[in-house]
């Protein structure tokens, strides 16, 4: 259940004494109550989404009429821009839902390395397309030999997410840290870090960026292309599997963000 299985166990409820079947029906009802809750809220989500589509894709075809009227004009760029902003904001809106409801349905046990292996590929190919550095330190001996239960795709995306975001935020450097350390409650952790040397964020800021629609420079991200919800999502999806995601300033001068995942405990 801590980890979204809400599947019904008929076992909890036709066996053993009679205390522990009331027990059993009683958590299956809230199993299925807290699934209920959860597809409720995903499918309101999904469909507020979708229905924002339709007014969209009209504002964009009568911008396109008065853009055919009065020429190319400032105004009418700016409109278009906004749209184009709604239209991402949106988008991320559905690949939210999607997520969530994804990440109930599919977990798997797999060994941490198949995390990285991919994404780092992609990283140090578009820094050296950027001629920016990329450092990357893993320290971890048999990655293989370590797993963790939950959904890869999601868990990859989100990596690949703070990874990109050193990437467009740095000036000319990030380095990847990849180690293994302890969480509070002494269990064994996955950690993956991504500094930059970027302008950094105060420190006011550091909990905010993990909020849907925050973003801390207005002029930056639309520079950018940002819509506030990237860091959301990562922060969902590492929520999901029982982890923590943190920013804090870097010792390169700019952001660090830290993933912090529990690895699957092998008795």
């Amino acid at each position: 259940v801590a980890l979204g299985n809400f599947k019904v166990d008929n076992e909890l409820a036709n066996h053993g004494p009679s205390e522990l079947r009331e027990v059993g029906q009683s958590f299956n009802k809230m199993s299925i109550a807290i699934d209920n809750l959860i597809s409720n809220q995903h499918n309101l989500l999904s469909s507020i989404s979708h229905e924002l589509k339709t007014p969209l894709t009209r504002l964009q075809l009568s911008t396109a009429l008065v853009r055919h009227q009065t020429g190319d004009i400032e105004p009418v760029k700016r409109i278009e821009k906004e749209i184009q902003r709604m239209d991402k904001m949106i988008s991320e809106l559905l690949l939210i839902s999607r997520q969530q409801m994804h990440s109930q349905m599919e977990h798997n046990l797999f060994p941490i390395n198949q995390l990285w292996d991919d994404v780092i590929k992609d990283a140090l190919f578009e820094a050296e397309q950027r001629k920016i550095t990329c450092d990357v330190n893993i320290s971890i001996l048999h990655p293989e030999k370590h797993m963790i239960y939950g959904n890869l795709s999601l868990l990859t995306s989100a990596i690949e997410n703070i990874i990109r975001n050193a990437l467009k935020y740095t000036k000319d450097r990030i380095f990847l840290t990849i180690d293994l350390h302890k969480n509070e409650q002494d269990d064994n952790c996955l950690q993956i870090r991504v500094d930059d040397n970027g302008l950094g964020l105060p420190p006011e800021e550091f909990d905010k960026i993990f909020k849907p629609f925050y973003r801390v420079d207005e002029t930056r991200t639309r520079a950018t292309g940002g819509t506030g919800l990237g860091l959301t999502i990562v922060y969902n999806v590492v929520n999901e599997h029982n982890g923590k995601v943190w920013a804090e300033s870097s010792n390169l001068g700019g952001l660090a963000v830290t993933i912090q995942l529990p690895l699957w405990k092998q008795h």
